[in-house]
C-alpha cells in the first residue's frame, strides 16, 4: 500500500499546481496543431504485463484524417502488431476502424488476432470458490507443486467483425456483428509430473472431456449503442451505453449452442478543465444453452472483445483471468488528470495521470456436482464476494489518439494475487 500512498500524494500535488504553470488542458486548443492526411507511427513494440511477461516486436499505427476538418477524429484507423514474448508466446494483431469506408454512414470495425500463450493462467471457476495458493508456485516453500500449476498452453485465433449504423437520432446506433474463435488448449508441463489445477478439473469431470483441447465457436451478435461522448479516445463528458445480445447457433457448426447478453454503461464527468471522473459498470451473463469453458474469459462489446476478468483491461492488479464463470459484474472508477498538452517534434503530446479502483465478481456460477470431492481441486463452495483492486497510472497521448499507458494495480485480497504492473496502450474505456 505504500506505493499507492506515494502515488496519491504525487497526484494531489500535481492537481494543486496553479493553472498558469501548466499548459492547456484536455481537448484541442488553439496552440495545438491539426493533422491532415496520413499519420504514421511505426515503432518497436514493447509491452509488459506482470502476468504475461515482456512482449517484444513491432507495431504500426496508421491514421487517415482527410482534410483535418474532423480532427482529432480520424476517418480510417489501422493498427498492426507482431510480437514474441519472453515466455515463449507470440502475438499477431490487426485492428481496423472506419466510419467512412462504407456508404450510408455505416461504421465497420474489424479485429483479427492470433495469440500463442505457453503460460496462460487458469485459476478455476466461480471466483473465490476457487482457492488460490501462491505457495503452490513458489519453489522456496514446502507447499510448492509447480511453477506451472496455474497454467495451461493456449493458442487462439479470432476474427471479429462489427458494423454500426444510425437510427433516427445520431446518438443512437445499432450493431450487427460476427465472431469466430478457434482455441487450442493443452496442459502445461508440471514439476515431477504432478497434476496442474487444469488437469485436476478434467480428472474430476468439472471440465468435460469434449472441451479439454478447446474448440471452435462462432457467434452472431446484435445490439444498441447510445453514445454522447465529446471524444471517443479521450472523452471528458458524455455517456457510452451498450446492450449486446450474442447467439452461438448450432446451424453454423457450433458444438455448443448458447446465448448471452452483455450490458455496459460508461459515463464521463468534467470536474475541471483538466480533471475527469470516468466510470464503467458492466454485466454479462449466459442466458441459456451450454457454453464451453474456453469462452468464459471474454468480455463482449461492440468495439473490442477483452479478456475477463482480472488483469490489464478489466481489474488491474488482480491475477489475469482470476474470475471465470458463466456470468459476471464489473465496475471501474477512475479520476483522470491531464495537466499537460503541448507540441513536441511536431506532434501533439498530452501527459495524463489517473487514480482508479477496479472491481468485479461472478454472478452466474458454473454448476459443480455436489457429490464431487471438491477438496481434490482446491474448491470451496460458498457465497461469492467482491474482488477489488486500487492503483494509479500515467498516459502519454500522441495526436489525441495514440496512447501509451502505464498502470500499477494492487489487489486488496491476497486470494487475488499481489499486484500488477502494465505497460500497454489506451484507456480501458
Amino acid at each position: 500500500m505504500q506505493t499507492l500512498h506515494r502515488a496519491l500524494v504525487i497526484f494531489i500535488l500535481i492537481i494543486s499546481i496553479p493553472n498558469d504553470i501548466l499548459l492547456n488542458g484536455q481537448g484541442l486548443n488553439s496552440d495545438q496543431k491539426t493533422i491532415k492526411g496520413w499519420d504514421f507511427a511505426i515503432l518497436p513494440s514493447f509491452v509488459y504485463h506482470t502476468d504475461r511477461g515482456i512482449q517484444i516486436g513491432a507495431l504500426a499505427s496508421i491514421y487517415y484524417y482527410g482534410d483535418s476538418s474532423i480532427y482529432p477524429e480520424y476517418k480510417h484507423y489501422l493498427y498492426l502488431q507482431s510480437s514474441i514474448t519472453t515466455r515463449g508466446g507470440h502475438v499477431g494483431y490487426l485492428f481496423f476502424d472506419s466510419k467512412y469506408l462504407l456508404p450510408a454512414g455505416l461504421r465497420i470495425i474489424a479485429d483479427l488476432s492470433t495469440i500463442e500463450t505457453r503460460f496462460q493462467q487458469f485459476y478455476g471457476f466461480n471466483g473465490y470458490n476457487a482457492l488460490y495458493f501462491q505457495n503452490y508456485e513458489d519453489p522456496s516453500t514446502q507447499q510448492f507443486i509447480s511453477r506451472s500449476y496455474y497454467n495451461i498452453k493456449k493458442i487462439s485465433t479470432s476474427i471479429l467483425i462489427d458494423v454500426h449504423g444510425r437510427f433516427f437520432i445520431p446518438e443512437l446506433n445499432w450493431d450487427l456483428g460476427f465472431g469466430y474463435f478457434n482455441i487450442n488448449i493443452s496442459p502445461s508441463h508440471s514439476f515431477k509430473n504432478k497434476p496442474t489445477l487444469f488437469e485436476k478439473y478434467v480428472a474430476n469431470g468439472i471440465i468435460p472431456v469434449s472441451q479439454i483441447k478447446g474448440g471452435i465457436t462462432s457467434y452472431f451478435k446484435t445490439g444498441l449503442i447510445y453514445d454522447t461522448r465529446d471524444n471517443e479516445v479521450v472523452p471528458s463528458k458524455g455517456i457510452w451505453d451498450e446492450a449486446i445480445f450474442v447467439i452461438a447457433p448450432e446451424f453454423i457448426n457450433n458444438p455448443y449452442e448458447y446465448t448471452q447478453i452483455a450490458l455496459t454503461h460508461r459515463q464521463y464527468f468534467a470536474l475541471h478543465p483538466k480533471l475527469v471522473f470516468a466510470y464503467r459498470i458492466a454485466y454479462q451473463t449466459k442466458l441459456n444453452g451450454k457454453m464451453p469453458f474456453y469462452m468464459f474469459p471474454y468480455y463482449i462489446s461492440s468495439f473490442q472483445v477483452q479478456e475477463a476478468l482480472g488483469g490489464v483491461k478489466t481489474i488491474r492488479g488482480i491475477l489475469n483471468e482470476r474470475l471465470q464463470g458463466e456470468g459476471f459484474a464489473l465496475g471501474n472508477l477512475e479520476f483522470r488528470y491531464i495537466p499537460i498538452n503541448t507540441i513536441i517534434f511536431k506532434k501533439n503530446l498530452g501527459i495524463a495521470f489517473n487514480l482508479f479502483t477496479d472491481m468485479g465478481m461472478i454472478t452466474k456460477k458454473v454448476s459443480i456436482d455436489k457429490t464431487v470431492d471438491t477438496k481434490g481441486f482446491d474448491y470451496q463452495p460458498g457465497i461469492e464476494k467482491l474482488h477489488q483492486s486500487v492503483g494509479a497510472g500515467v498516459r502519454f497521448i500522441v495526436n489525441h489518439n495514440f496512447i501509451v499507458a502505464l498502470d500499477y494495480g494492487k489487489a486488496l485480497n491476497n486470494r487475488d494475487g499481489n499486484y500488477g504492473f502494465y505497460l500497454d496502450l489506451d484507456y480501458l474505456y
